[in-house]
């Protein structure tokens, strides 16, 4: 639920506070997951946005949950974990040559520990042929023993080329120090009608000590559609 404030502005359009929950339940009506939150939104006249917003999150977990997906210990099922958080959102308008985005989210996390994240994405399209993007996602978690503080990264590359109408290239490198991988993903796509794709993809994932290699593939993916 929402309320929009139109405004004569030679940059903003309008602006406005949100509130809002998400809420889930068993089949037999226990209350298991639920989350509330309040923003204010700015929209621009670009359409890019920038938002702040605080949330109060419960969790009661079903089954038990590693909440570092570390290998360590989990935390059993049938316990119940709140926190509170704030956060923003400032994205650009897609429309133009440079676009970026930033967000962050700090405050609770489970087992009374605490989460911080920021993710930013920064791209640039040197019309009409290549778009280039480089994107980030840094969380640092900080929790009692066993887990104590643990920092993941995710940080990559990615080049679009469209060569013509029908003719696509996608190429990413992601580097993931959570599971100690470094992947590259190359896809090239031919439309050779409407609705109708050829994808052929390669992809190697390598320990990013010494870029051995973990794993090779070669993807043939072949659609069509039938409409007689």
């Amino acid at each position: 639920m929402g309320y929009l404030f139109f405004v004569k502005s030679p940059k903003i359009i309008s602006h406005g506070p949100t509130i809002g929950t998400n809420t889930f339940w068993s089949k037999s009506g226990t209350l298991t997951d639920r989350e509330v939150f309040m923003a204010y939104n700015i929209n621009f006249i670009s359409r890019g946005r920038a938002t702040v917003w605080v949330g109060s999150d419960y969790v009661k977990l079903l089954s038990p949950f590693d909440p570092t997906n570390s290998g360590l210990e989990r935390l059993a099922s049938g316990t119940e974990h709140r926190w509170n958080s704030t956060g923003f959102e400032l994205i650009s308008g897609p429309q133009k040559r440079f676009t970026y985005s930033l967000s962050g989210r700090f405050g609770g996390y489970f087992a009374e520990g605490e989460r911080y994240n920021l993710r930013s994405e920064l791209g640039y399209r040197f019309q009409p042929y290549v778009a280039i993007t480089l994107s980030s996602d840094y969380n640092d978690i900080r929790m009692p023993a066993p887990w104590n503080r643990v920092q993941f990264w995710l940080v990559g590359p990615r080049v679009d080329v469209t060569f013509r109408n029908n003719l696509f290239l996608t190429t990413f490198l992601q580097y993931n120090n959570q599971a100690q991988n470094v992947n590259l993903n190359t896809r090239l796509q031919w439309r050779y009608k409407p609705a109708s794709d050829l994808f052929i993809v390669y992809t190697d994932n390598y320990l990013p000590e010494n870029f051995s290699v973990k794993t090779r593939a070669v993807v043939l993916k072949f659609t069509y559609w039938w409409n007689p």
